[in-house]
């Protein structure tokens, strides 16, 4: 049957994909082509899509920030497998890595079935024989180094175990595996096994462009038959052979404390590109190979792996991460080991977590010993962050007073710190003041972070774009709309209203709204409905949600114009998929929900109760 889209989003090939959209015809096939492309790069492996192809994509009008989120690096310990489609009888290149998962988040193996699990443990404990790995064997696990492209795939048999295994000992040893080999084979004891389709799978390795292939010795002859020139086919017979040949040698380890900086770096560029998964991953390596007595390091890594996880849309198994972090930094000897910057870096993101799921109560608790842990220690820069935390958790739970008296002090502080870098505190505090009906506090706040920015010569940059959204949202909270249109009609607004999810999703909600309060509600509904098209490719499930709640208030903007139509009622049907369902989510957006979902299924919803569930909704961003 040969390649369709599909196939080849699963299969990474980002080449077949680049030719369907240069072969569409006809605005609604090239349309389809394009977004099929779009999706092949946001489920392309790290490292795997080349900058000949990325650069192509941008050519085609592929949204820039889900190009840059397929230029993420390759994984160190990642290894190049071939797989292959039997009903389509093509095969593919993918990467998997053995990652550390101390909370069982991978377990759902559900695309490897059970021989090719019980082959990956025989893999995992042949590798453990060869190199200790530092944490317990079962926390460790096969993963696809880009989960949802083989989500609804099935990978039967025992090829993957020599992969599987040259992943572990590259993992536990930091030997890199090399980037120009594809790995296949079965493992047994300390020999590598012969495997089927390897047809197939010579032909997939030689059109990912690899230049090596290390198959079994007994399917040597079967693979040279179908290589070409640029393949070189390499026989291995055993498992000393195999990590010989598919990693490189050892360089020299890097310092514990080294290494987290660099994570921390990694951290750092989440949002640049959307980068989480990369950030996942990184951090991942780091747990698992971190030394038994660094508990320190080790809790904080956990910590911002939790927030990657959160990041991605798992805030259930962010807390999970959380959860153990507290158990390590609480034990006897983490009492003794872990000092007071890791523990309330590790609350604030416990209280971010919780207030996600939406348990107020436990998110309440978390940041306040946060703020008790950094004050107590004179962390001033982890106080600032601790404060920033309470007052967002109080902004959630609507407690607008507590919000301005957390959002205060974190100022005050800062401004003895760091005048220069409070732009996002006084960005807290207006819209803190606003919720208050405060107007005179949100314009104070303003004007002096606007001046502030001015004076360092920061302005035109993201942090004028939070100021000035939070200051328009303001301003449509104390009906102001048009002056809320002037306070987005810069450069820095305009510019994050394309290139940046956040803030741009919210300046995107506050001008579509104005507009379609003001003299000009068809650009504004643009605005609105535009959001997800804009930015929903590269977002992760809570900022797609944030997306498609523009496409509500979008629904509410035309409702209160008398603009309902049917293709409005379709649009806000799909928007109201993306609320998320995880915590107790349901339970705090409570009846409107529901009453909403009824009234759009029978037409159009009815205003109030509309407005009733976008405020909840708007408190869970």
């Amino acid at each position: 049957m040969g390649w369709d889209a599909e196939l080849a989003i699963a299969a990474g090939r980002i080449d077949l994909l680049i030719e369907g959209v240069r072969e569409a015809r006809g605005i609604a096939a090239r349309r389809f082509a394009r977004d099929a492309l779009a999706r092949g790069l946001m489920n392309a492996d790290p490292g795997a899509v080349s900058e000949a192809d990325r650069a192509a994509a941008l050519s085609l009008k592929v949204d820039p920030s889900t190009v840059a989120a397929a230029s993420a690096p390759r994984l160190p310990h990642a290894v190049a497998v071939p797989l292959v489609a039997r009903d389509r009888g093509v095969g593919f290149v993918r990467q998997v890595h053995v990652a550390f998962d101390p909370v069982g988040l991978w377990v759902d193996e559900g695309w490897l079935d059970p021989t090719a699990r019980r082959a990956l443990g025989d893999a995992l404990a042949a590798a453990a024989r060869v190199a200790s790995p530092p944490r317990e064997l079962e926390q460790y696990r096969l993963v696809a180094a880009q989960p949802a492209a083989l989500r609804r795939s099935r990978v039967d048999g025992p090829s993957l175990a020599a992969a599987a295994l040259a992943s572990a000992v590259s993992l536990w040893t930091e030997r890199p595996v090399r980037d120009d080999t594809v790995v296949t084979g079965a493992v047994r004891g300390d020999a590598v096994l012969p495997v089927g389709e390897m047809g197939a799978k010579v032909e997939a390795a030689a059109a990912h462009g690899a230049t090596r292939i290390l198959v079994p010795a007994g399917d040597a002859a079967e693979a040279r038959r179908r290589a070409g020139e640029g393949l070189a086919v390499v026989p291995i017979d055993g498992v000393e052979a195999l990590l010989a040949e598919a990693l490189a040698p050892a360089e020299a380890r890097v310092h514990p404390d080294r290494a987290m900086d660099e994570a921390r770096r990694v951290f750092s560029s989440g949002w640049r590109g959307y980068r989480w998964p990369t950030v996942r991953e990184t951090l991942s390596r780091l747990g698992g190979t971190l030394p038994e007595g660094r508990l320190d390091l080790r809790v904080e890594a956990l910590t911002r792996l939790a927030a990657a996880h959160r990041h991605l849309g798992d805030p259930a198994g962010s807390l999970d991460l959380l959860r153990e972090a507290e158990a390590i930094a609480g034990s006897e000897e983490g009492r003794a080991a872990v000092p007071d910057a890791p523990l309330t870096y590790l609350f604030q993101h416990m209280a971010m977590t919780h207030r996600q799921l939406c348990r107020f109560e436990e998110a309440t608790e978390s940041a306040a010993r946060s703020v008790a842990i950094a004050r107590t220690a004179r962390l001033r820069g982890e106080l600032i962050k601790a404060l920033g935390c309470a007052g967002l958790v109080a902004m959630s739970e609507a407690r607008t007073a507590d919000a301005i008296a957390a959002f205060g002090e974190s100022l005050e502080v800062a401004e003895r710190h760091d005048p220069t870098r409070n732009a996002r505190t006084r960005a807290y505090l207006i819209e803190a003041h606003a919720a208050a009906g405060d107007e005179e506090g949100a314009r104070t706040q303003a004007e002096a972070a606007l001046a502030a920015l001015r004076d360092a010569g920061e302005d035109g940059g993201s942090r004028e774009s939070w100021v000035r959204t939070s200051w328009a949202g303001a301003l449509l909270a104390l009906r102001r709309p048009d002056e809320a249109i002037a306070a987005l009609d810069v450069p820095a607004v305009r510019a994050s209203l394309e290139e940046e999810p956040l803030p741009g999703l919210l300046a995107r909600r506050h001008l579509g709204v104005a507009l379609a309060e003001g003299a000009r509600p068809e650009h504004g509904f643009e605005i609105l409905a535009a959001s997800p098209v804009v930015h929903g490719r590269a977002l992760e499930p809570h900022l797609s949600f944030l997306a498609h709640l523009n496409v509500l208030f979008e629904a509410r903007a035309r409702l209160a114009r008398g603009a309902w139509s049917r293709d409005v009622e379709g649009r806000a049907a799909r928007a109201l998929t993306h609320v998320p369902r995880h915590g107790r989510v349901e339970a705090f957006l409570g009846a409107a929900l529901g009453e909403v979902r009824a009234q759009l299924e029978a037409g159009a919803p009815d205003l109030d109760r509309l407005d009733a569930l976008l405020t909840r909704c708007a408190r869970l961003g």
